[in-house]
């Protein structure tokens, strides 16, 4: 036989085929090749919209994401803050072994669930009036463009007193509309911050004999005469078993607008603490570039100007926090029962008896905290907006 008329496996298969056949599988394979191709042009298109979606919505996910990571982080130290402020403890450390002990280090994350569902929306919020503001300021700027008026005061943010005062005014309109959304959450976190001591006012628990300094009063919301037996776990009062209870307890007792109880106070708070916190932030970050002649800021300008800005802020509002926290946490008494009739009341009754360090009270748990926390917020909310900004290869 002869070898020439041989012919290979895959040619003999393809030459066996009838014409009609060898066309439709040829047909088959293009239409094939053509779904693949459309189909990732599809996942292409799909890919670049989403990436533009969250480029155009960048300042919400970045803010969003630093608060989901600082409140994780920072919660247990509020909740000391508050409890430092409103009942005597002598030290920060006595605080937390006695709130660990007693409640245990999940009692430190008790009221969480409300400022961790809306921080992301606060600080998200927050965060975009803030940059609204900016932009407003700088479009309606009365001085743009003028020479002769360069040395005075304008929103174009080409000296740092200009990032300075652009800041600040930008950050007291955004505080401002935070307080009034999140009066109602605040309140209901401090009640949950503080129910079990509270409660023990209210119940009649003994213990030992008290140590010193640990029941000294702070305007009628410390533990009195009566401290707690060290060591004993609590049981919070049943109206604070939850939020949602909590929630309920307010209104049944002050109606509907109990829960903006001390919304004054608040937007004092807010407005002057994030007009402060932004301005100190944007004048540090601002130095600093200018000081390394940079046209771009790093991790460690962030670092550096959120931990700043977050120490100055407390320092400066934190008598107003303090003020605040007391009469909040009032709430739930009857009117003829509260310790203080008003904020001023408050602040006086205060510096009469403890001076200005009762001004203070819980002030060193803030300031430990401080840095790192806003530090680490500002790290995360610029290295987020970078990365969406990359991502979508957008300028920031």
């Amino acid at each position: 036989m002869s070898h020439g008329n041989k012919i290979t496996g895959g040619d003999n298969v393809r030459g066996s085929r009838p014409p009609n056949q060898l066309a439709t599988a040829d047909s088959a394979a293009e239409i094939h090749l053509n779904t693949q191709l459309v189909k990732t042009a599809a996942d292409t298109h799909a890919t670049a919209e989403w990436r533009m979606v969250l480029y155009e919505n960048r300042t919400l996910a970045s803010a969003i994401t630093a608060a989901v990571t600082g409140m994780l982080v920072g919660y247990p130290f509020d909740s000391l803050k508050t409890r430092m402020q409103t009942h005597h403890y002598p030290s920060l450390l006595a605080c937390a072994r006695r709130s660990i002990a007693e409640e245990g280090i999940h009692g430190l994350y008790r009221g969480l669930l409300p400022p961790l569902l809306t921080a992301s929306a606060a600080k998200s919020l927050s965060f975009s009036v803030f940059e609204q503001m900016k932009h407003w300021l700088h479009q309606h700027d009365p001085r743009a463009g003028s020479e002769s008026l360069s040395s005075l005061p304008n929103f174009q943010r080409t000296t740092v007193g200009s990032v300075t005062l652009t800041a600040a005014l930008s950050g007291s309109v955004a505080g401002a509309v935070i307080a009034a959304i999140c009066c109602p959450l605040e309140l209901i976190k401090v009640q949950m911050q503080l129910a079990n001591l509270m409660d023990r006012r209210t119940s009649g628990i003994t213990a030992a004999p008290k140590t010193t300094g640990q029941t000294t009063a702070l305007g009628g919301n410390a533990l009195t005469s009566e401290p707690v037996a060290r060591n004993r776990r609590v049981v919070p009062p049943r109206w604070a078993t939850s939020n949602l209870s909590v929630f309920r307890e307010i209104v049944r007792r002050r109606g509907i607008f109990g829960m903006y109880y001390g919304l004054n106070l608040h937007i004092a708070r807010d407005a002057s603490g994030t007009a402060i916190y932004f301005a100190a932030y944007e004048t540090v970050k601002e130095t600093l570039r200018r000081a390394t002649g940079s046209e771009t800021t790093g991790v460690l300008t962030h670092l550096l100007a959120g931990g700043t800005c977050g120490v100055v802020s407390w320092l400066l509002i934190f008598p107003v926090d303090l003020v605040k926290s007391t009469m909040q946490s009032q709430v739930l008494r009857p009117t003829n029962a509260q310790a203080f009739a008003s904020a001023w009341h408050c602040l006086r009754d205060i510096y009469a008896r403890l001076g200005m360090s009762g001004l203070y009270r819980g002030v060193s748990v803030s300031l430990i905290r401080a840095f790192p926390i806003h530090g680490l917020n500002f790290v995360v909310y610029e290295w987020a907006r970078a990365t969406i900004c990359r991502l979508a290869r957008r300028p920031e």
